[in-house]
């Protein structure tokens, strides 16, 4: 696919995923917005942040997320809230005002980013696990949508990256645990992530639409006991 003159906004673009989806973008040719590249960027859970997009997208990525671990019976309302906010009011806004631009463009990609966690949650993460499985939603009810105007919609659940998001603190433990569940020892690199977005914009899944795709080297499904 040419990709000139084709533009693509990645929401999200300073965390370790979104960085590397919009680096790669770049390298692709594809026009990067600029305005969720720096450190200074709107805020993603504001309606008003999503007034300044191009005029045409051709693929539209929403990387953000956020997490609180703690015990359901002790997470605040206002806990609750903000990850919602982050994980899924935020690409419900991002969606709604990319919609004309991308119907626009024709033949765009509107990608979310979900987590394993929705099949496979771990304790004390409800919002988050809550807010995921909405995306998935979102995402699998805009492919019925906006079918009609040529927009392909995918969600990427993903698995344990090498890096955990800037919102997690790192814990050394958990992820030699993960490790040794992984069945090639293999982390996922953002890199990774960065290809099959790459992949999806370009028409490599020009067939499929509303699709959630399990991006995990087996850990999920390694039942190994002997591991």
């Amino acid at each position: 696919m040419n990709t000139q003159n084709k533009n693509a906004v990645v929401v999200g673009a300073t965390g370790n995923l979104g960085g590397a989806i919009a680096k790669t973008l770049t390298h692709a040719g594809y026009s990067v917005h600029p305005t969720w590249l720096t450190e200074d960027h709107p805020d993603a859970t504001k309606e008003e942040s999503y007034q300044d997009l191009p005029n045409t997208i051709h693929v539209a990525i929403y990387c953000p997320g956020a997490n609180i671990v703690k015990e359901t019976e002790s997470l605040s309302l206002d806990e609750w809230n903000h990850v919602l906010a982050v994980n899924l009011t935020g690409a419900f806004l991002f969606a709604r005002a990319a919609f004309p631009r991308m119907k626009k463009a024709g033949h765009s990609t509107f990608i979310t980013i979900s987590s394993i966690n929705v099949t496979h949650p771990y304790p004390r993460r409800v919002a988050y696990v809550a807010s995921k499985a909405g995306l998935e939603g979102l995402t699998r009810e805009l492919a019925v949508e906006w079918g009609q105007f040529g927009i392909a919609t995918h969600c990427i659940r993903l698995g344990h990256l090498s890096k955990f998001m800037k919102a997690t603190p790192p814990n050394p433990e958990f992820l030699k645990a993960v490790s040794q569940k992984i069945p090639s020892g293999r982390f996922i690199e953002p890199e990774d992530v960065a290809s099959y977005v790459i992949w999806l914009a370009e028409g490599g899944a020009k067939a499929v639409s509303g699709s959630v795709i399990d991006f995990d080297p087996a850990y999920m499904i390694n039942r190994n006991p002997l591991i």
